[in-house]
């Protein structure tokens, strides 16, 4: 769909195929920050709202309807390759994706034939690979931590059956 085209013009042609809409607005590039010819559409959980999926044509247009894909682990920085931040505001020297030298990935000279090395571990692939070792995805969760308080219930447990067994063994 064309970029300019209203929102509310949409939502009106799909209200009239049965399908009701919370919101409908255009998707704008992050980089460039310009409209994209995307449209988001968030509609509510019901049985009539599964037909979406079936609709090639929409205001006169041939369309596909798509799932929004969802992001799998968490946000890595293109400046520093860091995890759990963004480049937005990021401060950090800045680390290569593909080689993993302390320049921007935009000013690599590392050719396409020769093998990347990730900045995280040394290994032979980008540091945005999912399979890296040091990727937090990858890692083990950490145990649950015990609380003050339920440590000294199961001590006290522990005393009391103590105390029982001691007083079985005596009569």
């Amino acid at each position: 769909m064309p970029s300019d085209m209203p929102p509310q013009e949409i939502m009106e042609f799909l209200l009239e195929l049965g399908i009701t809409v919370n919101d409908c607005h255009v998707m704008t590039n992050r980089k460039m920050g310009l409209p994209m010819p995307l449209f988001l559409i968030s509609l509510p959980k019901n049985g009539a709202n599964r037909d979406v999926y079936n609709i090639t044509e929409l205001c006169y247009m041939k369309i596909i309807v798509e799932i929004l894909n969802k992001r799998y682990g968490p946000a890595q920085c293109f400046r520093c390759q860091g995890f759990f931040h963004s480049s937005k505001y990021c401060t950090r020297n800045p680390k290569c994706v593909k080689c993993g030298k302390p320049h921007f990935t935009k000013d690599c000279k590392k050719t396409r034939d020769t093998e990347a090395t990730c900045c995280h571990c040394q290994d032979n692939h980008p540091a945005n690979y999912s399979g890296c070792p040091k990727n937090p995805l990858n890692k083990p969760p950490l145990p649950p931590k015990v609380t003050f308080w339920e440590e000294r219930t199961r001590k006290r447990k522990e005393m009391m059956e103590a105390e029982k067994l001691k007083s079985q063994a005596s009569s």
